[in-house]
């Protein structure tokens, strides 16, 4: 047989910010690894409860809206969602784990890591805020 493997598909330029969105949970539960109250471990943890969830669900919910010729304050307003969605969805993790029994810090963190992975890795619908946005007749 003189057939070749098939080389891999190595991720377009566009792709590498959301693998890396998918990849910051893990590292963060990594993190959880380093003694407690250590800096590094703060920071990591910390940093992904603020940003990672939040905008990986911005990301789902709004592709379109960090274009280029977007309003001037559009970056503001992307900011405020992806702080209070990630906050939103840290608080709603905490409390389906306490009210079932099974709340700890480490476990809040697997959960909102294996969330943020799947909203990072769902596949975009490009320009659906223009076109869903649009007057419907009828």
């Amino acid at each position: 047989m003189t057939g070749t493997l098939p080389r891999p598909r190595l991720p377009a330029a566009g792709e590498l910010p959301r693998l890396g969105l998918a990849a910051s949970g893990w590292l963060a539960l990594l993190a959880t690894l380093l003694p407690e109250a250590s800096p590094a471990r703060v920071t990591a943890v910390a940093a992904f409860l603020l940003v990672c969830p939040g905008l990986a669900a911005v990301l789902v919910l709004r592709p379109a809206a960090a274009g280029r010729d977007a309003h001037r304050y559009a970056v503001l307003e992307g900011a405020l969602l992806t702080l209070t969605l990630g906050l939103a969805l840290a608080t709603l993790v905490a409390v389906g784990l306490f009210l079932a029994g099974f709340f700890t810090a480490t476990r809040a963190l697997l959960v909102l890591a294996a969330l943020t992975s799947v909203l990072a890795l769902l596949p975009l619908r490009h320009r659906a805020r223009e076109r869903d946005g649009g007057v419907q007749s009828g």
